[in-house]
C-alpha cells in the first residue's frame, strides 16, 4: 500500500487562509484514499464519488478547527467514516443497496471504458479475479458497519493499529479482537457462498 507523504504545514495554513491552490493540492493528494474508503464501505461507485465530494466540502469548512497538522490524515479519515456512516443509514432506510458489477464499464469524459483488474489475457484468470472481487465486496456489505469499517481501514487501507485507535477512539486490544472476529465472520460468509 502506498503511504501518503505528510501534509506540509504550509499547505494546511494555506487552506485555512483560503488559498485555492493549497486546497486543490490536498484534494489531489487524498482523493483516491477518500474514494476507496467510501467505495469499500458503501459498495457503489456513484455514492462513493458523491460522498468524496462531500468529505472535501466538510474539510474545507472545518479545517480551521484542525489544531495539529500531524493529525491531518486521521482527522480526514474520521470525517470520511462519519460521512460513510450517515450515508449508509440514509441508503439503508431507502433499501438502496446493490453492488456494482465488475463487468460494468466505467464512465469517462471520452465515453465508457471496460474495467481492467490485471494485464493478463487469460480468461480463466480474469474470471476468477472478478468472482473473488465480487464475493469480497458483497461479503463486506453483509457485515455490520463497525466490522466493515475495521476491515476496510486495516486490511484494505493499510492503517496501523495506532492510527485506528486514534481515529476510532477504541483501545488497541479491542480493535484487534473485533478485527479478528470481523475477519472470521467475513471468512464464514465467503465460505458459505463458495459452497
Amino acid at each position: 500500500m502506498k503511504i501518503s507523504p505528510p501534509v506540509p504545514k504550509e499547505m494546511i495554513e494555506g487552506c485555512k487562509a483560503g488559498n485555492p491552490s493549497d486546497f486543490e493540492a490536498l484534494v489531489e493528494q487524498y482523493q483516491k484514499k477518500v474514494y476507496n474508503i467510501a467505495y469499500r464501505i458503501l459498495g457503489n461507485q456513484e455514492e462513493a464519488k458523491d460522498l468524496a465530494q462531500e468529505v472535501f466540502i466538510t474539510l474545507l469548512e472545518s479545517i480551521h478547527g484542525l489544531r495539529d497538522e500531524a493529525k491531518f490524515e486521521p482527522w480526514l479519515t474520521q470525517i470520511t467514516l462519519n460521512h460513510c456512516r450517515n450515508r449508509w443509514k440514509y441508503l439503508k432506510r431507502r433499501q438502496y443497496f446493490k453492488t456494482d458489477s465488475i463487468d460494468d464499464p466505467v464512465e469517462t469524459e471520452d465515453g465508457t471504458v471496460p474495467k481492467a483488474f490485471c494485464h493478463s489475457d487469460d480468461p480463466a484468470f480474469l474470471y476468477e479475479k472478478k468472482m473473488i472481487n465480487e464475493m469480497v465486496q458483497n461479503g463486506l456489505l453483509t457485515l455490520p458497519e463497525d466490522q466493515r469499517e475495521l476491515i476496510v481501514l486495516r486490511d484494505l487501507q493499510g492503517l496501523s493499529y495506532e492510527e485506528m485507535e486514534s481515529i476510532l477512539g477504541i483501545p488497541m486490544g479491542t480493535i484487534k479482537s473485533r478485527l479478528h472476529r470481523s475477519r472470521m465472520e467475513l471468512k464464514e460468509i465467503l465460505k458459505k457462498w463458495k459452497q
